[in-house]
């Protein structure tokens, strides 16, 4: 700044403040402020001039970030295009403080030329900042001097699977002062990382009464992807390499409706995950005769048992903890449009109810109605059914008390209730 005169002269003039001042700010080009108006009078003057500003260079900063593209560099440069010396604050920093915001590594150092700022330059200055805490360089620049500052902001290529679709409005804002006086203007650059990471939706490609088998699609960028997660219902059931896109989920309930998504990987540790795939609901496959099921009750979750391993006619059907005993696994063998039911543990006997109160396992006899019975389905994908008999009665666990103090099962009115509901599950 010019030296103040003092004025001896004994009717004192007021002191005009007779300066210009404009800062100039843009990504792409420059912006102005300006004025002339004196602040106040002062005793004494300060010589006439210029104070004027320029900034450019922050637009190209503006970046997608893609495996292939982790970082951006750009000079910005600062210019005092005025006639008289221009004390400069650039700061930097970001619109919101959005995760993108707070991840992406920022530097910030001052070098000799524009063209000493290229990708390959080692860059120096603070280490460990982001958009939100990089912060501001000052300095003050003699007319038509410049300052010049390579800024560079990267991501990991961990870092972008947390990081997908988010975004950043990066800021730059240069303030010259000259007494009182500020002007600043901000320019402003868009930052993304690319949503290339997310696999496509499950869609099926085949199933059994235990299993589905679906397939997806490939990201976009593969390039860090080393696998892919598998999650039902939100749970993670499995893990495939990069090289696979599909997956079999076993030991489901028959008819039953899974949501899955798929998610990439990167190997890290923790491991880095994509955002979830759109979710699919894919049901396995219905009654299979050359299954044997465990049978459980929803409401007890107990399965459908023969007392006592028992190989005899007349041996009650009972509900029991399950425990994967032969007795507990069940085939159904169609005969017309019904099928009648044995036991792994004894192939020849079958359910029967020969009273209402009391089911039992007995040789098969096509003339009895109780021995035939139906799969219905409570509500498609439910993966719960009911089991009706020919005579039109359900499977229901409110029968009596066998001799051994266990719940025997009956048939009763199909009435829809939780006792007369159950899941089958293919037990190999």
């Amino acid at each position: 700044m010019p030296r103040i005169r003092q004025h001896s002269s004994g009717a004192a003039g007021l002191a005009v403040l007779a300066a210009a001042l404009a800062v100039a700010l843009s990504g792409a080009g420059v912006a102005n402020a300006s004025w002339t108006t004196p602040e106040k009078p002062v005793a004494g003057s300060v010589a006439a001039g210029t104070l004027r500003i320029e900034q450019t260079g922050l637009g190209a900063l503006t970046r997608i970030y893609s495996s292939g593209a982790l970082s951006a560099t750009a000079p910005v440069t600062v210019r005092n295009v005025g006639t008289v010396p221009a004390p400069y604050t650039l700061s930097f920093g970001a619109q919101a403080a959005t995760a993108l915001a707070g991840a992406a590594d920022v530097r910030v150092w001052p070098v000799a030329s524009a063209a000493l700022c290229t990708a390959a330059a080692t860059a120096a200055g603070p280490t460990g900042k982001t958009w939100l805490t990089v912060g501001a360089v000052t300095g003050t620049l003699a007319p038509n001097a410049d300052a010049v500052y390579c800024v560079r902001s990267s991501v990991s290529q961990s870092q972008r699977f947390a990081l997908v679709g988010g975004d950043v409005t990066a800021t730059a804002s240069a303030a010259a002062n000259q007494g009182s006086w500020t002007s600043a203007v901000t320019a402003t650059t868009a930052q993304s990382v690319a949503d290339t990471l997310t696999p496509g939706v499950p869609t099926k490609t085949g199933d059994t009464d235990r299993s589905i088998t679906f397939t997806w699609s490939a990201p976009a960028d593969t390039v860090a992807v080393t696998g892919y997660q598998i999650y039902r219902d939100s749970v993670l059931v499995g893990s495939v390499a990069a090289a696979s896109l599909s997956f079999t989920d076993t030991g489901l309930v028959m008819g039953k409706g899974y949501v899955y998504t798929v998610r990439a990987a990167h190997a890290a540790t923790p491991v880095d995950l994509s955002p979830a795939s759109l979710s699919a609901n894919l049901t396995t496959g219905g009654l299979s005769t050359s299954s044997w099921y465990v049978i459980r009750n929803t409401a007890t979750q107990l399965c459908l048992d023969a007392e006592g391993v028992g190989t005899d006619s007349g041996t009650a059907l009972i509900d029991y903890s399950c425990n994967g005993g032969t007795n507990q696994s069940w085939k159904f063998t169609q005969t017309g449009a019904y099928y009648r039911v044995a036991g792994r543990h004894a192939p020849t006997l079958f359910w029967d109810s020969p009273t209402l109160d009391r089911s039992i396992l007995r040789p098969f006899n096509s003339y009895v109605y109780a021995q035939q019975w139906t799969v219905t389905p409570v509500t498609a994908g439910s993966g719960t059914v009911t089991l009706r008999n020919r005579n039109n009665k359900c499977l229901d666990i409110g029968g009596g008390i066998t001799a051994d103090g266990n719940n025997q099962l009956k048939v009763a009115t199909c009435d829809g209730s939780v006792d007369q509901v159950f899941t089958l599950t293919n037990g190999g």
